[in-house]
């Protein structure tokens, strides 16, 4: 999805939005924030002394994912996270990866922190009131 956002100046951008899902709920989000977001995570996982087998294909997918431009972003959640101890341990790397993040990435990361534990119940077609910003 894009979208149409004002800058300093009177200039305007467009500007992509991806949904970010797992299992039947996700939340919508900027590319821009989850760009970020991912690149906390990624350093996060770069610095795990025993990486899980799983881990490296999954920063190779959001490796390319960061490079993408124009609202089609994607953080195969599903794909990757195929059990609870999957799950379980990016909840571990989020809260730390959530700690580090930049400013601009940190609702996107308490957002993917709630969808991951079960607590955000929203989906592509709920209202976007969650982004903290009148944007």
């Amino acid at each position: 999805m894009l979208y149409t956002s004002n800058l300093i100046g009177g200039r305007t951008a467009t500007v992509g939005t991806s949904f970010v899902k797992y299992g039947e709920y996700g939340f919508w989000t900027r590319d821009t924030n989850l760009s970020s977001w991912l690149t906390a995570l990624l350093a996060e996982l770069r610095k795990t002394t025993k990486p899980e087998p799983w881990h490296k294909p999954l920063m190779e997918h959001w490796s390319v994912q960061i490079e993408v431009d124009g609202g089609c972003m994607s953080a195969a959640l599903d794909q990757f996270l195929t059990d609870g101890g999957r799950r379980d341990s990016l909840i571990s790397t989020s809260e730390l990866a959530l700690r580090n993040c930049e400013p601009c990435a940190k609702r996107t990361g308490e957002l993917f922190l709630a969808l991951l534990r079960g607590t955000l119940k929203t989906t592509a077609s709920s209202p976007i009131d969650y982004l903290g910003d009148p944007s």
